[in-house]
């Protein structure tokens, strides 16, 4: 994992990303908005990459387009490589190559580049979740918002594509 401290600059670029209120399908009905662009933003700066923003990928190295997925977290705990990652359902017909996971803090202080996975890759290994049912790796508590496909931050590649 990759640790990026978040700057007001930062914020200001995510704020500037969508002139829009919510993202069509959001589960959170546009409260994780922000936390979707500063992700973009952070990896873009990290791995200096072009931003792409189409509804199938945001960002492409060289010819490779990377769909990045973004979760808020509570800032107050350290990320832990056994947290629990998903793609909703409804966003599994995204053309894209690779998906690039980031943690959020929710007091958006700091950022986590969980690592890359091939899309192809990500569904082999993915195990379903249904809306509402418990998830198996949170605390008990967290129930899935949306039908979703889950997995592990153990299991993505921490490098970018170009490198691996």
């Amino acid at each position: 994992m990759i640790f990026v401290s978040v700057t007001e600059f930062h914020l200001t670029r995510a704020r500037d990303l969508f002139d829009f209120q919510k993202l069509k399908n959001s589960i959170t009905d546009g409260e994780g908005n922000l936390a979707g662009a500063l992700g973009e933003i952070v990896v873009v700066d990290y791995y200096k990459l072009n931003q792409a923003n189409t509804f199938d990928y945001d960002l492409t190295i060289n010819s490779i387009r990377i769909d990045v997925k973004a979760k808020r977290f509570t800032a107050r705990f350290t990320p832990d490589k056994s947290w629990n990652l998903n793609v909703s359902d409804f966003n599994t017909r995204q053309d894209c190559d690779y998906y690039c996971f980031v943690g959020i803090a929710d007091d958006y202080s700091c950022a986590y580049i969980y690592g890359f996975i091939a899309k192809k890759e990500f569904f082999k290994i993915a195990q379903f979740g249904k809306k509402n049912e418990i998830d198996p790796h949170g605390n008990g508590s967290w129930k899935y918002k949306s039908d979703c496909y889950n997995i592990l931050i153990s299991q993505l590649n921490e490098l970018s594509p170009e490198c691996n």
